[in-house]
C-alpha cells in the first residue's frame, strides 16, 4: 500500500507527464486525436497545475520532478508570448472609413431571436455573420426590424448547428460555398473602402467529428491563401489559440483581432450555464491588406457564446 508521500509523488509525476505530452504536441504542431484536441483547449489551465507541483517538489527535495515541471512551464510561457506581446499590425489607409462586422453564434435552440435582433439593431454594424442559423431563425430575423436594415442576405440555414448566414448593408459581388463539412460562405462585399472578402466559417467540434474539424481548418487555410481582396475570416472556429491547426492560420500571415487588441486571453464559451467561460472559440482573422482597428465582445440573448464586433480597414 502506497504511503501518503509516495501517493502524492505519483500524482505529481502523472500530472507532469500528462501536461508534458500535451506540450509536446504543441511543440511539434500536432492536432493529435479527439482527446488531445480537448486537452489542448485546456493548455493554460494545465500549465497552472505545474506551479504548485514545482514548488512542492522543490520543498520535498524531489529535484527531477521540480525541474521537469519548471521546464514544461517555461515552454508554456514561451508559447503564450504572442498573446501578451502581440505583433504590431500595419496602419489603416489614411481616410479609410472602416467596416464593422458582428459575429453571432445564435445557438440552434435559441428562442430569444427578437431580443437578438433588437440588440443588433442598436449596434448598427455594416455586416453580421450568423452561426448555428436555423430556418426558424432566418424567418424570425427577416420579420424583425433587423431584416429591413440589411438588404443583402446570404443564407444557408440548417436544422441544428450547421447553418450559417451573412447579412450586409452593401451589395455582394461574388459568392462561393466552400466545400466544408458544415456550411461556410466566401463572398466579396462592396464597401466604401473597396472590395472586402469575408470568409464565414463554423467547423464542427473535434468532439463531434474530429476528422471533419481537422479537414475544415485545413480548407480554411487553403481558402485564405493570398488574394487580391483584403480578407476577413470570421465565425465560430471551434478552435482556440492552443490548437496547432488554428495557429497555422496565424503562421500563414493572418492576425487575430482579439490578440492584436491585447485581448488574447479573453474567452467566448460557454456562457449562461453552470461552467464559467474558459476558452475563445470565436475569432476574426485579418490579412491580405486588411487590419483590425477595434474589437469588443457582447452578450447574445439565449446563446451559449459571446458575440463580438470587429472593425476592419484596408492598409496603406
Amino acid at each position: 500500500m502506497l504511503s501518503g508521500s509516495r501517493f502524492l509523488g505519483l500524482v505529481g509525476w502523472l500530472t507532469v507527464a500528462v501536461v508534458g505530452i500535451v506540450m509536446l504536441t504543441q511543440l511539434v504542431g500536432w492536432n493529435g486525436t479527439r482527446t488531445i484536441a480537448i486537452l489542448q483547449t485546456l493548455t493554460p489551465y494545465l500549465l497552472l497545475l505545474l506551479a504548485p507541483i514545482a514548488v512542492c517538489a522543490l520543498w520535498k527535495a524531489r529535484y527531477p520532478m521540480a525541474a521537469g515541471a519548471s521546464l514544461i512551464g517555461l515552454f508554456g510561457m514561451l508559447l503564450a508570448t504572442p498573446l501578451v506581446f502581440a505583433a504590431s499590425q500595419q496602419s489603416a489607409a489614411p481616410g479609410a472609413l472602416g467596416f464593422h462586422v458582428a459575429s453571432v453564434n445564435l445557438l440552434y435552440q435559441n428562442d430569444r431571436i427578437e431580443e437578438v435582433a433588437a440588440d443588433l439593431v442598436k449596434r448598427d454594424v455594416d455586416a453580421i455573420v450568423f452561426n448555428e442559423y436555423t430556418a426558424e431563425h432566418e424567418a424570425a430575423l427577416a420579420d424583425s426590424t433587423l431584416g429591413a436594415a440589411y438588404r443583402y442576405h446570404t443564407d444557408r440555414s440548417d436544422e441544428r448547428a450547421g447553418g450559417i448566414a451573412i447579412w450586409t448593408r452593401d451589395r455582394v459581388q461574388i459568392h462561393v460555398d466552400p466545400d466544408t463539412f458544415d456550411h461556410s460562405l466566401d463572398l466579396t462585399v462592396d464597401t466604401p473602402d473597396g472590395p472586402l472578402r469575408i470568409i464565414a466559417i463554423h467547423p464542427p467540434t473535434p468532439v463531434y467529428d474530429f476528422d471533419a474539424w481537422n479537414s475544415d481548418l485545413r480548407i480554411v487555410g487553403q481558402l485564405s491563401a493570398p488574394s487580391a481582396a483584403p480578407t476577413l475570416i470570421i465565425g465560430d472556429f471551434n478552435a482556440s489559440y492552443w490548437h496547432p491547426g488554428f495557429r497555422d492560420l496565424l503562421h500563414a500571415g493572418f492576425v487575430d483581432a482579439h490578440i492584436a487588441a491585447g485581448q488574447g486571453f479573453s474567452v467566448s464559451w460557454p456562457v449562461g450555464g453552470a461552467l464559467p467561460a474558459f476558452v475563445r472559440l470565436d475569432h476574426a482573422l485579418t490579412g491580405n491588406g486588411l487590419v483590425s482597428t477595434d474589437v469588443y465582445d457582447f452578450e447574445i440573448p439565449g446563446s451559449d457564446h459571446r458575440g463580438f464586433v470587429v472593425s476592419v480597414a484596408p492598409t496603406q
